[in-house]
């Protein structure tokens, strides 16, 4: 018989064979970091294995790769004052500016699983790429005349996508108006007074429910429970134990708690869903990392945070379920998790002496990243952490309530006065300033 000889193309075959059994493997282990080429970004790295979310099944292309960005960007796009809209590019009079940097996607200049050319805000264009469309700027503004392409996005000066707090004539408005305002603070929560005033006939109840308080729900309903709940704005607003524990239920998953409060507390789960510390929860998402939990855990998270800072976040990661202690989840919450350098300044700051002591100039964590804002005369909290934070000249509307824009504008142009958590003030003026001065100078000179 004659012997069966191992040829050169047996073992490309076997080589096609075994790396078929490891990624089947890895399909039915549900471990899809195998198929991924680069680290992701820090605005997605919690949905790096949800792969589908971006790419379709089976990778679906450039469109539904742009309609999965927009899916989750559309609405801050929209309310944006946006200077570099898509329909500028898909404008055929500017078909020319197509060769320069075809911005109708998003992925032209946000590439994502590139970490060696990611820059901040996940740009993967090199820094001066305003140079391919500006590059003639110096000759219409002599003020620009020697700057650098590379410094075009630094605060105090030009975003790609909203400029609206940057705008010269905004700045010129505002120009000369002292470091603190005599008169500042923030914007005063309305939400229970005016529920009160559409509801007048749900007095509180001050007492829990009948069947929970007589022990349905076993040892749960101890007396502190009970105090802490009759002391809160949903005994005020008549919500006894059963609006939350349906049947008597009293363990719940992260998903299930901010379902359950969503449902009296739409917008604030909408916002916090959006943002980091809850978008794994967000529609269309698997539940967690590892696709086995619902969602993110501080010990999952890329910045620096607490070695102690564990279980999933939810709403009554910062909110207490039954006590409702708004000085805790402003400050105490966030510094109990974040350990980075900007965090750990903050009871340093002047900010946190007058938080702590109850001056009107006191500013917590939650003020700045989770902002008060007006809906229909509704003032209400935006749960959304990430919706001001970066550019950081997105938070100028929450400094502008108590400083002036000069003032504000540099301190976050500067970034050691920024890890400092404000604690100094800006060491110098932003150049933005003299170059506007300079400007008013000339036209009242003609």
């Amino acid at each position: 018989m004659k012997k069966y000889q191992f040829k050169f193309w047996h073992y490309g075959l076997l080589v096609t064979l075994l790396a078929g059994a490891a990624i089947t493997y890895n399909l039915e282990a549900s471990d899809r970091s195998f198929f991924i080429s680069g680290e992701p970004t820090h605005g997605h790295h919690q949905i790096e294995l949800a792969c589908s979310t971006c790419h379709g099944d089976g990778f679906a292309g450039q469109e539904f790769l742009q309609q999965a960005c927009l899916d989750c960007h559309a609405d801050e796009l929209a309310a944006a004052d946006d200077s570099h809209p898509a329909r500028k590019f898909l404008d055929p009079r500017n078909a020319a500016l197509l060769a320069k940097l075809d911005a109708r996607r998003c992925v032209t200049c946000h590439t994502e699983h590139k970490p060696e050319i990611t820059r901040d805000m996940g740009v993967t264009l090199a820094g001066d790429f305003c140079f391919h469309c500006h590059q003639d700027i110096a000759d219409d503004r002599s003020s620009h005349e020697g700057l650098g392409f590379e410094s075009c996005a630094s605060a105090g000066c030009h975003n790609y996508h909203d400029n609206q707090y940057l705008y010269e004539d905004f700045l010129t408005a505002h120009i000369g108006a002292p470091a603190v305002l005599p008169a500042g603070h923030l914007p005063v929560r309305n939400g229970l007074a005016q529920w009160k005033e559409n509801n007048p006939e749900k007095a509180p109840l001050g007492h829990a429910d009948a069947d929970l308080e007589t022990g349905a729900a076993g040892d749960h309903t101890s007396s502190d429970i009970l105090g802490d709940w009759s002391a809160s704005p949903h005994a005020q607003a008549a919500v006894n134990c059963s609006g939350c524990h349906a049947g008597g239920k009293m363990q719940f998953s992260s998903a299930e708690i901010v379902a359950q409060c969503g449902e009296c507390h739409a917008a604030q789960r909408e916002g916090f869903t959006s943002g980091k510390h809850g978008m794994r929860l967000s529609a269309n998402l698997p539940p967690g990392f590892a696709e086995t939990s619902g969602n993110i855990s501080p010990t999952e998270a890329w910045l620096p945070m607490k070695a102690g800072a564990e279980g999933e976040l939810s709403c009554t990661s910062c909110h207490g379920p039954h006590e409702i202690n708004t000085k805790f989840a402003t400050v105490d919450a966030c510094l109990g998790c974040h350990n980075d350098e900007h965090s750990l300044a903050y009871r340093q700051s002047a900010h946190f002496r007058e938080w702590e002591s109850g001056g009107t100039g006191g500013v917590s964590c939650a003020n700045c990243h989770l902002p008060r804002e007006t809906h229909d005369g509704l003032v209400r909290t935006n749960h959304n952490q990430n919706h001001n934070l970066r550019p950081n000249e997105k938070m100028l509307p929450v400094c502008l309530s108590c400083h002036g824009i000069e003032f504000a504008v540099s301190a976050l142009a500067s970034k050691p006065v920024v890890r400092s958590n404000f604690s100094a003030p800006p060491a110098d003026g932003h150049d933005t300033f003299e170059l506007i001065r300079e400007r008013i100078a000339r036209i009242r000179s003609r």
